[in-house]
Formats: structure tokens, sequence, C-alpha cells
């Protein structure tokens, strides 16, 4: 009975999310409109030599050849900003670039969006800044202008991630109001060595949901006198379910673009409440952590860790480091599988989102750097650059700092950043792969890394890390609060409460 007043609670709850979807967009966009729109759409030319958009003559205006000064406002990496910001600039020597950085984490207890609203609402707005999670607050206060016309009149779009125009994010009724700026598919993390101390074989580089259950019992055990547990999470199997077993859902809890259906989730709510109960799952508390393995500490630290359910910059930061390495772990990239059966899915994944001011007075050019610092070719090819070579002003390479993943589908984009920065099957010139490990300052870690040459790496686990971006490249899904008016407060004060639903079906 529990369950079913939880499941019945849920779905009334998801219904009001789904009506706040529409008044979201008619609101906010009545606001915009007034902003970006003119006669710059007539200037479209039919037969434009070198179009490679869907529709024929599809290209943006021109850009002013006045002078004028812009500002970006961001949480990304300020010293890759600054270096876009001069890279932009050299492309439009009659613009002039303004940066704002501020810490995702906030300054005193201001956190991002807070300081975004501040900057607004003392008259020093942005023209075009990145926003921090809860579309809520940028609908609330009419932030997001309309760029509409930028987006579906650039040819460039038509080579995106797919699930950018296939699950039509950044849109609210017809309105284009935001779009990714970075991408960072999840990632399921199996530890190598686990596997070979419980000599189980390593799973399939395109896995099913069934495998994966499978092989985090596999890899619960003893061995060598130590305790092993199959699977921790940083973002739950909970939420991969609908979207692993249905290619209709295009958000959290079964969402299709217009309502919810609680169905799937409420399989994958048992299974994570099954294989909890079945003691697959590490410990979650802090004694239970110590009794394990002697002290309190994550138990992807542990050495002792079948599988990771965590976010995409957990790679470079932490498990390819010489420190995860030396205590003889090897962690290798896996997707969110899919349920045996069902057709091929988007994958979840964070995508930090952006958009142009209501209030700029040139929307057509804050859209051009807006995309240079995201989603566009030119931008990824400045970005490569300063990933291979910038270190930032604590004497650390830039990459280490959460480097997402690209944004466009461009091939050379693509595989320079894979042969470069992760271990890969293709073919490639190793002498002309930039040496990033050699930018690291500090010279212990730099000869740690050193210890494990990339080309060993490539030959025995390659093809993992190149099957999962070729499923994480067929389309991402952002969570809820970044795309669903409504959600990000259903689940702070409803779903999280005071105990978790999860919890409560588990127990």
């Amino acid at each position: 009975m529990k369950l079913k007043r939880i499941l019945s609670w849920i779905l009334v709850a998801g219904l009001s999310v789904g009506m706040l979807s529409g008044c979201g967009s008619s609101s906010s966009s009545s606001d915009d409109s007034g902003s970006n729109s003119g006669t710059e759409a007539d200037q479209t030319e039919e037969g434009t030599e070198g179009t490679t958009g869907s529709e024929v003559g599809k290209q943006l205006p021109e850009m002013t050849t006045e002078e004028i000064t812009l500002t970006y406002m961001n949480f990304d990496n300020e010293d890759l900003t600054k270096y876009l910001a001069e890279k932009f600039m050299e492309i439009y020597p009659n613009i002039t670039v303004n940066v704002i950085y501020y810490p995702a984490g906030g300054i005193d207890n201001v956190g991002y969006n807070d300081a975004l609203y501040n900057e607004i609402s003392t008259g020093n707005a942005p023209d075009c800044f990145m926003f921090l999670g809860n579309v809520d607050f940028m609908l609330n206060n009419a932030i997001l202008g309309d760029m509409t016309e930028y987006w579906e009149n650039d040819p460039e779009n038509e080579n995106l991630l797919p699930s950018i125009e296939g699950a039509k994010i950044g849109y609210f009724g017809s309105y284009k109001l935001s779009t990714p700026i970075k991408f960072f598919p999840d990632a399921i993390y199996a530890d190598a060595s686990v596997y070979e101390a419980l000599n189980v074989e390593l799973p399939s580089a395109n896995w099913t949901w069934d495998e994966m259950v499978e092989k985090f019992k596999a890899t619960t055990g003893t061995a060598n006198g130590l305790k092993y547990y199959g699977f921790n999470q940083f973002h739950s199997i909970v939420t991969y379910y609908p979207l692993a077993s249905d290619q209709n859902t295009v958000g959290e809890f079964g969402f299709d673009g217009e309502k919810f259906d609680m169905t799937n989730w409420a399989v994958g709510t048992q299974e994570l409440a099954d294989l909890t109960n079945g003691g697959y799952i590490a410990p979650q508390t802090a004694e239970e952590r110590t009794a394990w393995v002697g002290a309190d500490i994550w138990a992807a630290y542990t050495g002792q860790l079948g599988h990771q359910v965590d976010a995409f910059w957990t790679y470079l930061n932490l498990f390819n480091t010489p420190e995860y390495r030396d205590k003889g772990m090897q962690w290798i990239m896996l997707p969110s599988p899919s349920v045996e059966g069902a057709e091929e899915s988007y994958k979840f994944g964070v995508l930090d989102m952006g958009g142009i001011s209501t209030s700029t007075e040139h929307p057509r050019e804050a859209y051009e750097l807006l995309k240079f610092m995201g989603w566009g070719v030119e931008g990824w090819k400045a970005k490569l650059e300063a990933y291979e070579t910038l270190l930032d002003s604590a004497g650390n390479p830039i990459w280490t700092a959460s480097m997402p993943a690209p944004i466009t589908m461009d091939e050379e984009i693509w595989k320079e950043y894979q042969t470069t920065f992760f271990p890969t099957a293709m073919e490639y010139d190793a002498s002309s792969v930039a040496d990033v490990w050699s930018l690291v300052a500090d010279e212990t870690v730099r000869e740690g890394y050193s210890r494990y040459p990339k080309t060993d790496l490539d030959a025995q686990y390659g093809e993992y890390f190149d099957a999962y971006f070729e499923q994480v490249r067929q389309g991402c899904i952002p969570y809820g609060d970044t795309q669903i008016p409504g959600f990000a407060t259903f689940i702070a004060e409803q779903y999280w409460g005071d105990v978790a639903v999860e919890t409560q079906i588990a127990n």
C-alpha cells in the first residue's frame, strides 16, 4: 500500500510539473521576444554556396562591423575562458570581450545563479552566460533571451550531439531559450584490477543492463582476505533505468517531453532495492566504511570496489592519475547500458547550459560568442589548443579541471580529443599527439604519468573507451532541473524530503 501511495503522489506531482512546462515557455518568451526580433531574419539568401544545413539557404545574419563590447559570465575554467575570449577577438577584432568568472560553488554563501541575477539587477547584465542547473530560476526571472532565430538558421547546428535537437533541449514551447555549453556524459567505471583479483571476466564493451547487474554481483566477494563490493553510486541507476528501457524518454522519471511515466522508474527503483538488500552496494555510512576498510574513505578509493557510477570528469581528475594507479587500480569507462531488447536510447549526463540575455543590445553577436565558448567547431579548435598547451594560474594543466566532451560531432575534433586524452584502439600517429602529461607541474606526479604510457593503455583498454564514446555520442539527456520547469523544487522538497523515496522502498 505504501508504495502505491508513493507512486500515486509522484504521478500527481509529475502532472503539475508537466503543466508548468507549458506555463514557463509562454511567459518567458513574451518577455524575450522584443530584444531579439527584427529584420535580420529577412537577410537569408537562397542557394548559399557551402551551406551544410538541411534547408537550402539556411544561414545566419551578418555580424556587425561596429566597435562593440560583449560580456560573458561563466563558472567554467577562468584561464580557459580568458584564452577563448582572446581567440574570439582575433576573429572579430571589432568586438571586445569581457569575461566574468564566478565559481559554481559560490562565494560567501552567494551562489552562481544569484550572482548572475545580482549582475542583471544592478544594470550589469552579461550579454551571454552559463547558468547553473535550475531552469526555474532563469524562467521565473525572465533572464533567458530568445535565440530561436539564430539557432534555427545556423547550418553548424545540423552537426551537434543528436539529442539536442531530438529531445528539443533548451526549447520551451517553440522558443529556443537555452542550449548545452558543456557536455559531461555519465560513466559507469569498472576497476579491471578488482575483476582480476576475483577472477571475473571483464564486461562486454557494449554491455546490456542485465550484464551490468550480473557484474555488480560477480564483483562482490572475498579474495586474499579482502572484502569487495560490486558498486557504489554518485549518480543513480534509478535515474538511468527509464531511459535505458524506453527510447522515447527524454528526461528523468520517464518524461517524454510532455508527461511522466513512472512505470520504468518503479522497476529501476526495485532493482536498486534488490541490489542494496542483497549486499552488493558498498557501505553507505561512515561507521560501515570504517568497519570495512579501517577508515571512513570514499569507496572508489579503497581498491576494493568493482564499479563506480559517476560523472565524466572523475576519470581525468582522479581515476587516471598516478595516485589511483599506484594503489593498483585500473579504471575503465563504460556507458550506462540499455535494457536488452530495447532500441538504442540516449544516455544521461551533466549538460551545463547557457543562453543570451533578454537585455543584450547585440543578440546576434552574443549568440556567436556563446557558440564559440560552447559548441562551435572554431571554439573547439581553440579549446583543444588550450587543453594541450595551457597551465592555469596554479601551474596545473587545464585539461585536468573538468574538461568536457565536444558537443560538435566534427570528426576531426573528436579524433584529436580521443587520441590525445583517452586510451583508444583507433590508429593514430603517436608522434603527432600532444604530450599533455608533460604539462603537469609537479615532477613526481609527472613521472607517475610517464610510468603508464598511453600506448600501453591503448592496447589494453582502448576498445572500451572507443565503445563508450560511440555510445554517448548517440545523444545525451540532462538531469531534470536543467530542462524541466518545476523539477528542482519537486526533487528537493518532495522526492528526497526527510527520507528519500528510494530509501523508503529499499527499507
